[in-house]
């Protein structure tokens, strides 16, 4: 069993669908047609695997982000287009993989979200960077700390009891965004995230 991309999105997928705890490596072994004992031999247990998988998936969303990155100069727009991205590798939707994984295998969960915040914390303070050289971001807030915020809402949000009325995720990560931008751009920051949500809104 080779551990390439498409072998991971599979399982991946297969996790998805059945569950983190009800998906057994014997289930595995039969969807590669290998036995259990040269599954155990790449890895030795699920959590180990698991966690594999996870950091495919995290790696995944942070090279989309990086390709963003390249594409657009303006960090703002960044931003726009880059938190979908983002939002789509901390996304904990309550099904069944996501609720087994927090009950059955909280360290690998709890690993996960550390391991892919520092990631995007590391792209989201460049981000920053270059928006107070263009004079779009403020220069007088804890820039850590609203970074530290942001990337807190965009694990909470999905596992939180208070969003289970809004059942239109799009509308909520829009939210996040408005409100981590809102709070620091400067005055010519403001302008720009005017017109960009103009832009993307007739987009849409």
């Amino acid at each position: 069993m080779k551990n390439t991309r498409c072998t991971l999105d599979r399982l991946f997928d297969m996790f998805r669908t059945h569950g983190a705890k009800t998906l057994t490596m014997d289930d595995i072994a039969r969807e590669f047609c290998i036995s259990k004992k040269t599954l155990y031999q790449k890895y030795k247990n699920k959590e180990e695997l698991l966690t594999e998988v996870l950091e495919h998936i995290s790696n995944k969303a942070i090279e989309e982000v990086e390709t963003v990155k390249n594409h657009y100069q303006c960090p703002i727009e960044i931003m726009f287009v880059s938190v979908k991205r983002i939002d789509d590798a901390t996304s904990q939707e309550k099904n069944a993989f996501v609720l087994q994984l927090i009950k059955y295998y909280p360290e690998v969960f709890h690993q996960h979200q550390k391991s892919i915040s520092i990631k995007i914390e590391e792209i989201l303070k460049q981000n920053f960077e270059r928006g107070v050289e263009l004079g779009y971001y403020r220069t007088d807030i804890p820039t850590d700390l609203f970074i530290k915020f942001l990337t807190t809402l965009l694990f909470s949000v999905d596992v939180s009891p208070l969003f289970e009325d809004i059942k239109d995720k799009k509308y909520i990560s829009t939210g996040i965004k408005f409100f981590y931008l809102n709070a620091i751009v400067t005055e010519k920051g403001q302008q720009r995230l005017k017109e960009l949500k103009t832009k993307y809104e007739e987009m849409d």
